[in-house]
């Protein structure tokens, strides 16, 4: 992608495409949270257990979303490498 400036915005096509895709990351976090309580919650149903199954596959949902953004933050910084003339 360039850096064109899009007519109408004012801003760079690029750091607009960067602030979408930072708001995407905590989304991630929060959906990768949900979605481990929820089956933690299903299995402590499964096994008629109280809160052990969501409070361990909660921690391991967020666990999985922070390590998604890390992957992602890592992406990102290669990719900025890539497109920054000074380097």
């Amino acid at each position: 992608m360039t850096n064109k400036k899009d007519p109408g915005s004012g801003g760079d096509a690029r750091s607009r495409q960067d602030w979408l895709w930072l708001s995407t990351l905590g989304i991630n976090l929060v959906f990768a949270s949900a979605l481990g309580a929820v089956i933690g919650h299903f299995l402590d149903k499964w096994f008629r257990t109280t809160p052990i199954f969501i409070i361990v596959f909660f921690f391991i949902g967020t666990l999985a979303g922070f390590l998604q953004i890390y992957k992602q933050v890592q992406k990102m910084a290669k990719d900025d490498s890539k497109h920054d003339p000074k380097k």
